[in-house]
């Protein structure tokens, strides 16, 4: 039973070795996570970010109408989809033509 009992305490043991694992990696998985790691792979002393900001603060109104568009499509995203209007059947005229030629005789 001693045997029993030591794959139990190991296997509780590396259970829990997994699940602190996951809770560090979980953050890194995520869409942000992933997009912030590819930041700091292609720029690791994040000078872009940094010079990016600098012209942001020296220039604003370029971002004025990004923010405001953005805004919009939030805005509009959150309304609810509008249903569409069933069409309504094109009435079928007869095949008559509407001018005619009469003949005199």
């Amino acid at each position: 039973m001693t045997d029993l009992a030591a794959l139990e305490a190991e296997a509780v043991r590396r259970r829990e070795e997994f699940a602190n694992s996951l809770r560090k990696f979980k953050p890194k998985l995520t869409p942000l996570g992933l997009a912030d790691e590819a930041l700091r792979r292609l720029d690791p002393q994040a000078q872009a970010v940094t010079a990016t900001g600098r012209t942001l603060r020296r220039n604003p109104l370029p971002v004025i109408p990004l923010l405001l568009g953005l805004g919009w499509l939030m805005l509009e995203a959150r309304k609810p989809a509008k249903a569409a209007k069933p069409k309504r059947p094109k009435l079928k005229r007869k095949d008559k033509p509407l001018i005619t030629s009469q003949k005199k005789e």
